[in-house]
């Protein structure tokens, strides 16, 4: 007679893979080797005998494990328990695959942010000169941008849905940053390389539960003691501005002028993007005071020639010694 293997007792020796797979796992250091090394033990302290994958796993990969062996386990609770993982044992799994991922997570955004650098376009299909905005952003990676941002003011979320699609498309075959203005949950939809908010936007620590933990988060900031706030809430990187004169963003106090951008970068640790009536007839004072990415929106948007405009813009920041 054959003794069939129940459901959750079958999920509980993926569980205990996935968590002998993590603890071999090539991880960068840092507050995650402390979770290593629990899962190590626990694994030690129960009988069952896990067979564990010859090659190691890079951070993005552990991150898709640990998520997936965390659901597992969910589902395991779900359906009553399993006699392989006791049920103390399940709790304090569950807890440090959660820290783990937050760890792996907070380690993929770090990496991410060599990319928040040179030209960083704002698509907004109200400044397009009459083009179609998918059209705008073709022209600005052709032309060397590593960032773009979906901003949309004026549509439903659902309307702007299938753009938001094409720009994710676009950027992942381009090794280029899309960033979800404002909207977090179109951004986890689309799984976009990030959102950016303002002041007045979902707050940081709650923007960070809707997104994926691999996901970046930047925020706007007008003064100096708003971007130490920004960077205290977690913010993996901040805008500053308005640095010139602005006709996409009317009212408010004037330009605060490059010189303030020192200010700025005394007080960052996380890459610095300036914004406002920047061109490439006046970058170079931007990136002298310590902009990492140069944000446009009509530069590119309204220009004749939008890759032309972007790649003299890219031009200009490289000869004003800025990371393209």
């Amino acid at each position: 007679m054959t003794t069939q293997t129940s459901v959750p007792d079958l999920l509980a020796r993926t569980v205990l893979g996935g968590i002998s797979n993590l603890a071999l796992a090539d991880l960068p250091q840092g507050d995650n080797g402390q979770c290593i090394a629990r899962l190590k033990e626990i694994l030690m302290e129960l009988p069952e005998e896990i067979e564990i994958a010859s090659s190691r796993l890079n951070t993005s990969a552990s991150l898709t494990l640990a998520k997936a062996t965390s659901d597992a386990l969910d589902t395991i609770a779900a359906l009553g328990g399993s006699d392989q993982i006791p049920a103390q044992s399940a709790v304090e799994l569950s807890k440090l695959l959660g820290d783990l991922s937050a760890q792996l997570g907070a380690a993929l955004r770090r990496e991410k942010a060599d990319k928040v650098r040179g030209l960083y376009v704002i698509i907004d299909p109200e400044v397009t000169g009459g083009r179609e905005p998918l059209e705008i952003a073709q022209a600005a990676v052709r032309g060397g941008a590593k960032m773009l941002q979906l901003r949309d003011k004026l549509r439903d979320k659902g309307e702007i849905l299938p753009l938001a699609r094409d720009l994710q498309a676009l950027c992942e075959s381009n090794d280029v940053l899309l960033i979800v203005n404002d909207h977090v949950d179109l951004a986890a939809a689309v799984g976009s390389g990030g959102v950016h908010v303002g002041q007045t936007d979902l707050p940081v620590t709650q923007a960070r539960q809707v997104l994926g933990p691999e996901q970046v988060l930047g925020r706007s900031n007008r003064d100096i003691h708003l971007l130490v706030e920004s960077q205290e809430m977690g913010a993996d990187h901040v805008a500053f501005g308005a640095i010139y004169q602005t006709t996409t963003k009317p009212g408010g106090r004037g330009p605060q002028g490059p010189e303030r951008l020192k200010e700025a970068r005394e007080v960052t640790h996380v890459p610095l993007v300036a914004i406002g009536g920047i061109n490439a007839a006046n970058v170079g004072p931007v990136i002298e005071y310590g902009a990492d990415a140069i944000c446009v929106t009509a530069a590119v948007g309204l220009a004749p020639e939008p890759e032309a405009a972007a790649a003299e813009m890219v031009e200009a920041i490289r000869q004003a010694g800025g990371k393209v």
